[in-house]
């Protein structure tokens, strides 16, 4: 197998979660008009763009060569196109599209003890972060280089872990969420610290880690060692700022809902 056959095959599961999801916000909508909010649409198409930016040409041809290139590839991948994924919420949709036995079906496996464990804030992060260290730093790496298949199972892996890893802190129900704007801080903010250790081993690695990219590069005619250290400082400094983003943003959200708790105190005492 190819890359080109993988990203041919990505390219239809997105197209047909599309159709997927659009299917459902209109079952949805037919059941209960307006039930589906516009905003959770339009972050699980603008999730599902990113992800066809991330794997469609230029992007993902310029991967094959060049290791920074690959590195926007997981960035687009994991801290863009995932948590929009998961703010577009499908299996609440999936919940509210079906019905009877198709509905009590997905409900036992979402309330499943496997899903429960999958999804718990500890088991995400550790999963995320796991992923993220030892994709870069061993072997895994330049295996998925030489190998249509394993490169698949790579992308598969930060796309399905990004979604754990998201979940806790975007999710809506069912799905266990982290409620305390500090505990959504941290378990963000920590996140950084294995990020920042891959970064900084590419960056200041005496030589390339990965030989693939040190035979394309002087192909090329580049330094891959170069490129090597490009791509850590995407992934420090892109990296850095959209969790930081999301911090802020998370932060946000916490300050706007109390202050809608408390002008809801306010017409309660006021009405008193």
């Amino acid at each position: 197998m190819t890359a080109a056959h993988v990203h041919l095959e990505v390219v239809a599961w997105l197209a047909a979660a599309a159709i997927l999801y659009a299917a459902g916000v209109r079952r949805a909508r037919r059941r209960r008009p307006g039930a589906w909010p516009l905003r959770r649409s339009a972050a699980f198409a603008a999730g599902l763009v990113a992800a066809f930016v991330a794997v469609a040409a230029p992007l993902a041809s310029r991967a094959e060569t060049l290791l920074s290139a690959h590195m926007l590839q997981h960035l687009l991948l994991t801290l863009v196109a995932a948590p929009l994924v998961v703010i577009g919420s499908p299996v609440s949709l999936a919940l509210q599209a079906t019905r009877d036995r198709a509905r009590e079906r997905l409900a036992r496996v979402v309330r499943s003890r496997a899903v429960r464990l999958l999804t718990h804030p500890l088991v995400a992060w550790t999963a995320f972060a796991a992923t993220t260290v030892a994709t870069h730093l061993t072997g895994f790496y330049e295996l998925a280089l030489r190998s249509g298949a394993m490169h698949a199972v790579e992308h598969a892996l930060y796309v399905a872990t990004a979604l754990l890893f998201w979940l806790p802190v975007l999710g809506t129900n069912p799905v266990r969420r982290l409620h305390g704007w500090l505990g959504r801080t941290l378990y963000l903010l920590l996140a950084m610290v294995p990020m920042s250790a891959v970064s900084a081993a590419l960056v200041y690695a005496a030589q390339p880690r990965y030989p693939s990219y040190a035979a394309a590069a002087r192909e090329l005619g580049i330094s891959a060692l170069h490129d090597q250290q490009v791509a850590g400082a995407y992934m420090w400094v892109f990296g850095s700022l959209l969790m930081v983003s999301a911090t802020f943003a998370v932060g946000w959200q916490a300050l706007i809902r109390e202050e809608r708790r408390q002008r809801a105190l306010d017409a309660l005492e006021a009405g008193t």
